[in-house]
């Protein structure tokens, strides 16, 4: 498999190192502060600090493009993260689009395989009106959920170019893992997994960022654009997550009805190998 176009010849470790320990301070920081105000990370005190903690990537990324004078040339850093794209205008609102589409459309898959393996029950009839109220409440807020997950991709797609001398692959698989262990000082205070082992919940976090991940560096970088993936970060965060509700119910806490969960697993590997078997990161440029 081709490797993508590359924007330097050789990973700038002094910088991925900063990046990562300025991000990690912060995020590590936010998680102490949920912890000291009393550790309900699903509490309304907590969601302030949450919601600044999805820019502590973008925090990493600025001081970092700081110390090494990338600021000084600000269009080719906003070229370098994809929120400038010389792509045409076209290409880069279908990959959007197709962001929008794809959580949701795996998250309902997700709860598919969920049902048949006896976690999930599908309501009888579905409540279409209930859906469509849940629908439009969700894409009434999205845009302050773009503004929120512009944080984390800004600086995920500072980092993922300077990964990318490795192999497209590692690069993608790297940046994955360094998404999903971003939210450990959430995760180990109950974040998406209530009641699960701290470790083990990072772990299963970590799976599922590696996953998603993936398929968010595909719209990334066949789009040219940090766009695609932001919208679907969004309607991962915002729809995807609101779906099961409404759908359905869970019969066990055992089985995870969200694309964090083991049915998410099977189905965005299922997405990642379509896409693998279609030629479509052969195609993949930067």
């Amino acid at each position: 498999m081709s490797t993508p176009t590359l924007l330097r010849p050789a990973v700038p470790w002094f910088g991925v190192t900063v990046f990562l320990a300025i991000t990690f301070g912060a995020i590590w920081a936010a998680g102490a502060a949920v912890w000291l105000g009393g550790g309900d990370v699903q509490g309304d005190a907590a969601a302030p600090i949450l919601m600044l903690a999805m820019y502590t990537p973008t925090l990493g990324a600025l001081l970092t493009a700081l110390m090494s004078g990338e600021l000084r040339r600000p269009g080719d850093l906003l070229r370098r993260t994809g929120v400038r794209s010389s792509r045409p205008f076209p290409r880069v609102a279908g990959y959007t689009v197709a962001g929008l589409l794809l959580a949701p459309l795996l998250a309902v898959a997700a709860l598919g395989v969920s049902s048949a393996a006896g976690g999930f029950v599908f309501h009888d009839p579905l409540p279409y009106g209930s859906l469509a109220g849940v629908l439009a409440s969700q894409l009434l807020i999205f845009p302050l959920g773009m503004v929120l997950t512009f944080g984390e991709e800004f600086g995920w797609s500072y980092l993922l170019p300077k990964l990318l001398p490795l192999g497209l692959w590692r690069g993608l698989l790297i940046s994955g893992v360094v998404w999903g262990v971003f939210h450990a000082p959430f995760t180990l205070q109950g974040y998406h997994y209530p009641g699960m082992p701290g470790g083990l919940a990072v772990l299963a976090f970590t799976v599922a960022s590696v996953l998603l991940g993936a398929l968010l560096g595909w719209l990334r970088l066949a789009a040219g654009s940090i766009w695609p993936a932001v919208v679907a970060h969004g309607a991962a965060n915002l729809i995807a997550s609101a779906l099961p509700a409404v759908l359905g119910k869970p019969t066990s806490a055992a089985f995870h009805t969200s694309l964090s969960g083991w049915p998410g697993w099977v189905v965005m590997a299922a997405a990642l190998a379509v896409l693998i078997v279609t030629g479509q990161f052969r195609k993949l440029t930067v």
